[in-house]
């Protein structure tokens, strides 16, 4: 039976979690629509994007053998999070002189980049640490990541509430008048602070960045595991590719994470188009993160009882399906239920690789071998997306009244889905039973029956 997680390690997994995806989701639901305004054209925005692959360039040669084999990852967390806060607070000031000079989009590239360089490796970092903490990761890591979604929801419904506060405070006073005179005294209280920007998106992520910098002082402390064997970890994590099925999930993986960035590029200018107000999309498009909440609590009863592979292809039909709802554009319910859909897609594809990645390598190469996959899927074909979504963004835009024409935008990624489910369902064999094992596997994992190689390792 596996050990009981304590409840000083759950909050502080939690907490790091929280403030880990809060930073994203202050500004990922916001940023195309922020660009848009800022006169950032379809093709510079999808150049933005794609530039957060620099990040992922130097993670597996770089984070993951510092992490690995020289410094704590919670330390490295640190150092990353006040860099990250610091550029943060930069590029609204670079995209306010862009706006204004259309002459220094190279500054706004390389901000963009340097945030990457900061922020992108610690998602796997922190996954990483996670996975390493957690006596049993397949039946724990759900209830802890769900917080991720929590601090996602949060900053998406805070930005909104406070970029549309003249509205909220409106409607509270009109539904609620007994709220008059504390509404009053809240607004002469904070009436030094100025009145909102689009531009706060970036100061709300610099604060929780900052703050998640200071936090990672109280995490457990995670060194690096040594190992003299070997003493470049991602080199040997490169092993791993002789097992067929481990590449086909990882190629599999790769190809899909090519068609998520349309979602990101173009599903925010879709609500907007459909009717949404801009400063109520960060919020309508926490819909997205309700579903994580079930996908997570319910994931491992999914691999327990159908297996990685079934489970992996219940994502990518998530997938197809949500693609397939865009492209049909109205009605508005059916749009929403494409955003709704966004815990399946999410959790039974990225999260269950994670998962699997983790059980099949030794524990003094996790951080490399998460970063590796954060690297193929983040760093290589995530950008590659970006820049073919926005070309193809541009394509699709009827030049008399700027409208898009999402039906066909939205009709590429659906197709190529069906095509990978059809695929993979061929090529990817059964789960294999446990004795077939053939990757390097944590020889603590062999005698721990709370090990995650228990459950997944046999599921290839």
């Amino acid at each position: 039976m596996a050990a009981r997680l304590s409840w000083r390690l759950r909050w502080k997994l939690s907490v790091l979690w929280a403030l880990q995806w809060g930073i994203t989701g202050a500004v990922l639901t916001y940023l195309p629509l922020y660009l848009d305004e800022k006169g950032v054209h379809e093709e510079g925005r999808g150049q933005l994007m794609a530039v957060s692959a620099i990040g992922l360039w130097l993670a597996p040669l770089v984070v993951g053998q510092i992490c690995d084999r020289w410094l704590a990852t919670e330390k490295y967390l640190a150092f990353s999070h006040f860099i990250g806060g610091l550029t943060l607070i930069s590029i609204p000031i670079a995209t306010e002189i862009y706006q204004k000079t259309g002459e220094n989009f190279s500054v706004l590239l390389t901000l963009f980049g340097l945030y990457a360089v900061a922020y992108i490796p610690t998602i796997p970092l922190a996954s990483s640490l996670t996975f390493r903490h957690l006596p049993d990761p397949d039946a724990q890591f759900g209830s802890v990541r769900v917080w991720g979604t929590v601090g996602w929801m949060l900053a998406g419904l805070s930005l909104s509430l406070w970029l549309g506060r003249t509205e909220a405070h409106r409607w509270l006073l009109s539904n609620y008048p007994q709220l008059r005179g504390l509404m009053a005294e809240i607004t002469y209280t904070f009436a030094w602070l100025s009145p909102p920007s689009s531009s706060d998106c970036f100061r709300i992520a610099a604060l929780l960045s900052f703050a998640l910098s200071t936090f990672c002082g109280f995490l457990p402390s995670t060194p690096p595991v040594r190992n003299e064997r070997a003493s470049i970890a991602p080199l040997q994590v490169l092993r791993m590719f002789r097992n067929r099925q481990f590449t086909l999930l990882i190629s599999v993986t790769f190809l899909l994470a090519m068609v998520v960035p349309f979602y990101t590029l173009e599903v925010p200018k879709l609500l907007a188009q459909s009717g949404f107000d801009d400063k109520w999309i960060p919020a309508v498009m926490t819909i997205g993160q309700v579903s994580e909440f079930p996908a997570l609590l319910f994931l491992p009863l999914f691999l327990r009882w159908f297996g990685l592979k079934a489970t992996f292809a219940l994502g990518m039909a998530a997938w197809l399906l949500r693609y397939s709802f865009f492209a049909m554009e109205q009605p508005r319910s059916l749009v929403l239920a494409g955003v709704a859909l966004h815990g399946v897609c999410h959790v039974f594809l990225i999260v269950v690789i994670q998962l699997y990645i983790d059980s099949k390598c030794r524990r003094d190469l996790r951080a490399s071998a998460q970063n590796l996959f954060a690297f193929l899927t983040m760093g290589i074909a995530m950008p590659a997306g970006f820049l073919f979504g926005g070309k193809l963004a541009e394509w699709c835009i009827d030049r008399s009244t700027g409208v898009t024409d999402y039906r066909s935008f939205f009709a590429v990624p659906a197709a190529f889905v069906l095509a990978l489910l059809i695929f993979y369902w061929k090529a990817i064999g059964p789960d294999e039973p446990r004795k077939s094992e053939t990757l390097p596997v944590d020889p603590e994992a062999a005698h721990n029956p709370a090990s995650p190689t228990t459950t997944l390792a046999g599921s290839e």
